[in-house]
């Protein structure tokens, strides 16, 4: 492990798969002036340095900015040995391994992932290149995206398929417009998001961005179409569908049960 003390004015941020919480930045910061850097940032070194950059950041984009806050010019830093892509799917994997990560937001690191891991073994692509007995042998020693992810997060690959999924299916002007609102925590209602159209979907999310209040995406959805609200079931009304339901054997113990002395017939 390479660590060294590095100016932050040396280290670029770079463009970040996710945002800088400023409000996360402002507790870290306060911490940091208490009782310094605990846990160091991660870089990598560039090859042609611009502008005094010797170093891009690789993990650690919250504490850096704490850093800035609290006027801390130094950091404590690992330096990787990684390509750029190697490098994103490091950010990556210390994203998803945070508890805070929204529905959302984890479906978005996730789908990533598999962008990256598949750029870094693109043998174990879905329908990539098999021609040689060579490549057909690596694709059965590199695990799948799917298999791969499973074990480093501890997530079933029936999870993975569907957070990425639920991705893929969102488009992404919609995914952009619903960051930081109530839909983004919720994986149940993005699953109902993302089985509408993609006009549908634009206009379910300027209705959520306009009334936060909303939170059900059916309830959204018949707003926008203009439909009546749904007349609420009544215990009278689900007993008549249970009854209409159930079979003969199933009707007649339910009858004797209301009614012991009634004669089968009756209850038949």
């Amino acid at each position: 492990m390479n660590m060294q003390m590095i100016p932050l004015a040396q280290i670029d941020v770079g463009q970040r798969l996710r945002a800088i919480d400023p409000d996360n930045a402002a507790v870290i910061a306060a911490s940091m002036q208490e009782i310094g850097q605990r846990q160091p940032i991660e870089v990598r070194k560039v090859a042609k340095p611009k502008d005094g950059k010797l170093y891009v950041l690789v993990t650690g984009a919250h504490r850096m900015k704490a850093m800035e806050i609290a006027g801390i010019e130094e950091a404590q830093a690992i330096v990787v040995k990684a390509s750029e892509i190697e490098a994103q799917l490091l950010e990556i994997d210390e994203n998803l391994c945070r508890h805070e990560l929204n529905e959302l937001d984890r479906a978005t690191f996730l789908a990533k992932r598999k962008e990256v891991y598949e750029a870094l073994h693109p043998e174990t692509k879905h329908g990539g290149d098999r021609k040689s007995d060579q490549v057909a042998e690596l694709c059965h020693l590199i695990p799948s995206f799917t298999k791969a992810t499973a074990e480093k997060l501890g997530l079933s690959a029936r999870s993975i398929r569907a957070l990425v999924a639920r991705y893929n299916n969102i488009m992404p002007d919609v995914r952009e417009k619903i960051t930081g609102t109530w839909l983004s925590g919720s994986g149940a209602q993005l699953d109902m998001l993302a089985r509408e159209t993609p006009d549908m979907q634009r206009q379910i999310a300027d209705f959520v961005v306009q009334w936060p209040g909303v939170k059900n995406i059916s309830e959204v959805v018949r707003q926008i179409k203009g439909q009546p609200k749904k007349k609420a079931l009544t215990v009278y009304d689900k007993l008549l569908a249970l009854w209409d339901k159930a079979d003969t054997d199933t009707r007649l113990r339910f009858c004797r049960h209301i009614e012991p002395g009634l004669p089968l017939e009756e209850a038949a």
